[in-house]
């Protein structure tokens, strides 16, 4: 889901970096290591397969091409994205204890009921405005 920019606070670019430097760039959930800014890809896969194999497997995901019925890989650059999550998920509230630094898959996984709720809503809306009014 895109970040709404203006709900958050002017130094959010700020607050964000302090935490995720203070954690090393490892997701607080599931403690996968992550890309640091600037960090080049190489030198980064190279150290995931030296010193954090078992994320390293984790990279690049067997898929299947029905166009040539070949095998391949695709690489999953987004799993190593660390990224600030908003606990009670209001980016208003930058209180330590409400931020958490988590790699995208588990950001995801922490805020999907929030977006579950918040696509229906939205669907309920789009409804209305195309001239679907609600029965009660």
């Amino acid at each position: 889901m895109p970040m709404k920019r203006e709900l958050y606070p002017d130094n959010w670019e700020a607050i964000a970096l302090e935490i995720k430097e203070s954690v090393h760039w490892f997701c607080e959930k599931c403690g996968r290591p992550c890309r640091r800014p600037g960090e080049d890809w190489f030198d980064f896969l190279e150290k995931l397969q030296s010193t954090f194999p078992q994320w390293y497997q984790q990279y690049e995901e067997e898929v299947y091409d029905d166009d040539t019925g070949e095998w391949g890989y695709i690489e999953k650059r987004g799993r190593f994205i660390l990224t600030v999550a908003h606990l009670d998920h209001n980016p208003a509230n930058c209180d330590r204890q409400n931020l958490k630094a988590l790699c995208a898959p588990c950001h995801l996984r922490n805020d999907h009921s929030h977006h579950l709720k918040n696509a229906s809503r939205t669907r309920f809306l789009k409804n209305q405005v195309d001239g679907q009014l609600p029965l009660f």
